[in-house]
């Protein structure tokens, strides 16, 4: 089940403390509506009563859709250094769940489970759209990483994170966010055939990358970012 919590929350501007109905953790298959509010931005709003400032609160909370076979630890943005123990913690967290000491069930639902962790909000509606969209996650990271090598929009300075955003007729739409609220400074478009040539490349050129990617429950390219000096350098693409 959907679980929350009524806790004192400080107003970011003026400080005041007032008691907000607080998320831990969210089941959408019995609160779709949840799933829905996640995606379109307006899970977890909320107002200050004394100076009225608008402000969300940071996501820290466990999502579960077994229906789209996901299994999410979200976590706050400013917490996204600290990704490699956060990791452990959500696998722990995943074992106590659907681990061997839970019933039969839940261990075999656990087993369709594809686990992630992410970090803002931003990180955790992008994996939502793409499971929404019949997308893999794992090649659309490999999408950014092609972005990041070869577009000239790239604006990658620690503030600013690239997010799949929507599909349509004309592709896969990308936008340069400001990483701590969310604003599009940027959009581009993917195209399918380039989505499509990378998820089928499972052992090619990709395959490398791949592999760094999704070596734990962090499949972001932000992982690799965050781990090493420099951006990871990507394979060429197929001429055709």
């Amino acid at each position: 089940m959907s679980v929350f919590r009524s806790l004192q929350i400080a107003c970011p501007k003026c400080g005041s403390t007032t008691a907000h109905n607080t998320v831990f953790s969210v089941n959408a298959v019995r609160r779709p509506d949840l799933r829905i509010a996640i995606a379109d931005g307006s899970f977890q709003r909320a107002e200050c009563p004394s100076c009225g400032t608008a402000f969300r609160l940071d996501p820290e909370f466990a999502f579960v859709d077994a229906g789209a076979r996901q299994w999410i630890a979200a976590y706050p943005l400013a917490r996204q250094p600290d990704w490699r123990d956060l990791e452990a913690q959500a696998q722990q967290l995943f074992d106590r769940v659907y681990g061997e000491e839970a019933s039969e069930f839940l261990q075999g639902q656990g087993r369709t489970f594809v686990r992630r962790v992410t970090f803002g909000w931003a990180g955790l509606r992008e994996k939502i759209v793409i499971v929404d969209r019949g997308l893999d996650d794992l090649a659309i990271e490999l999408c950014k990483a092609a972005v990041l090598r070869s577009s000239a929009e790239v604006m990658l300075d620690g503030r600013v994170d690239l997010r799949l955003v929507d599909v349509d007729d004309a592709g896969l739409r990308f936008a340069w966010l400001l990483a701590d609220n969310e604003e599009a400074l940027r959009t581009l478009t993917v195209a399918r055939e380039m989505y499509d040539e990378i998820a089928g490349d499972a052992d090619g050129a990709w395959n490398e990358l791949r592999t760094e990617l999704e070596a734990g429950l962090y499949l972001d390219l932000n992982r690799l970012i965050l781990a090493g000096p420099s951006t990871p350098s990507t394979p060429t693409r197929k001429k055709r």
